[in-house]
Formats: C-alpha cells, structure tokens, sequence
C-alpha cells in the first residue's frame, strides 16, 4: 500500500483557457487527497517561469500548442527533475512521449479512470523515488580513504544503488549523461565499456569530480577531457569526438571555450 505523507505538486500547461479550468476541475475534486495544483501555464514561456517559481513534482502538459509544441519544450529545457503526463487530444504522439521516458499519456476527453491510473502511477513512481533518493544519499556515493572530506584527489569512486555498487577509477569514466534527475555514467572496466545509472542530477558530480579533467561540454554532458580524440565542426554544427567513437553535441561557445581548456591539459 502507498503511503502518501504529502500531496504532489502539479503544473498544468494547456494553451487553452478552457482545457486548463477543465483538467483543474477534475483533478480538484476527485484527487484533491493526492494532487496540489501549484498553477496552470497557457504556453511554454509562462510553464518555464512557473516551473523554475514552484517547482512541480509533476507537469500535465499538452503536446500541441501556438508557438512550441511540447516536444520542443521538453527538449529546450532538458535536464529537469519533473515527472510528465500527457494529456492531449491526439494519439499518434504516444509512440515518442514514451521515448521521453513520460509518466503517462492521457487523451482527451479526458477519462477519469485513466487519470486516476495515472495518480496511482505517478504516486508509487515518486514513492520509490523517495526511497531511492534516501538511501543513495547515505550509500550511493563513496570515496575511497575518506579523500573528498579532507579535499585529496579521488582516484575511485564507488557507483552504488539498491541492488549493485561498482568501484569505478576516475579515470576511467569517459563522461556522464543527464537523463532528467539521474545520471548515465559511461565507462570502462575489466569487462570492457560499461554503463551505471545514478539517482542525483549530473550538477552533483561537477562538483565532485576534479574540475581540471572534467568538463560539461552541454547541459547533458560532462566528458573526461583525456578521452577526447578532437572536436569538429560543420557549418554551424559543432560536435566532441571521443576515443571510442562516441560523438556528443557541443554549442559554438562551448566549443570556443572547450578549445582553450584543452591547449591549456596540452591534450590536442
């Protein structure tokens, strides 16, 4: 059974006046004991303003709206720490909302059956998430010989979740992915290119890891400079050339940027 110790905090975003009260309503008075309407956002602009104001647990967010579509939003402002509903009149977009990991896709009219399916998803999803959080806060992060504490240069860290802990070396990590609230860590081991997903934000481990061998080349990226192979540009289409292949996106001034950071490692 889930134990609920507060109610959710909710956006609404719908460019229609009428859809938003609509959603409002329903929510208001069938799951008044799990959701607290924290506003509503009549486009991309104002949900920005007021999810940065009231930082939601949970966006109810339209996919077809007068000047940018959901889609374009959710990857404007990507990484986030939110959870997202679809609620929106077409069903042709549910293939790709489920590639942005979304919580739910809810069509209008809306169902209330279906809405309160989504509560439930929603509340068990952010009640293991909870549980998660806690216990990665005390056991997720460790550094060998209690280095971070008297500020000397890790040379491991230890990767730790519920089920597995990994010791990874520092250098050994090629880079780290944003993906929302978690983190992808990219590296290698004794078995060769590995990957490891951790529950704190990627601004967790820029402060952890050394400043001069990382650097966050994109908001979803922080790179192991020392696996860098060269960066290139096409155009106005800037990209970061790892040793294995890999090929990560780079803005002109990161990339400017990331050029001077490099001469100065001596890392061509």
């Amino acid at each position: 059974m889930i134990q609920k110790t507060k109610l959710i905090r909710a956006l609404l975003v719908d460019d229609e006046l009428n859809a938003c009260k609509n959603l409002h309503n329903i929510l208001s008075a069938n799951f008044y004991n799990s959701i607290e309407i924290t506003g509503f956002a009549l486009n991309t602009k104002q949900a920005e303003v007021l999810i940065a104001e009231t930082k939601p647990e949970v966006v109810f967010l339209d996919i077809e709206m007068r000047g940018e579509n959901a889609f374009q939003f959710i990857e404007r402002i990507e990484p986030f720490n939110f959870e997202i509903v679809f609620v929106t009149a077409y069903d042709e977009y549910a293939l790709r909302a489920l590639k942005l990991s979304a919580l739910d896709y809810i069509l209008k009219p809306i169902n209330i059956v279906e809405l309160g399916n989504a509560i439930k998803k929603l509340e068990q999803h952010l009640l293991l998430k909870e549980k998660a959080y806690t216990f990665n806060r005390e056991n997720e992060i460790s550094i060998s010989g209690n280095q971070y504490a008297n500020k000397i240069p890790a040379e491991r860290i230890i990767l730790k979740s519920q089920n597995e802990s990994r010791i990874v070396g520092i250098n050994k990590i090629k880079y780290i992915e944003a993906k929302r609230s978690y983190s992808q860590f990219y590296f290698e081991d004794e078995n060769g290119p590995s990957t490891f997903l951790m529950s704190k934000p990627i601004s967790d481990y820029i402060e952890l890891l050394p400043a001069n061998l990382f650097y966050r080349i994109h908001k979803s990226y922080l790179v192991n400079c020392n696996y860098i192979k060269h960066l290139h540009k096409e155009n106005e289409h800037f990209t970061v050339w790892l040793k294995d292949t890999t090929v990560l996106p780079i803005s002109r001034r990161k990339y400017l940027l990331l050029e001077d950071f490099l001469k100065q490692l001596d890392i061509p």
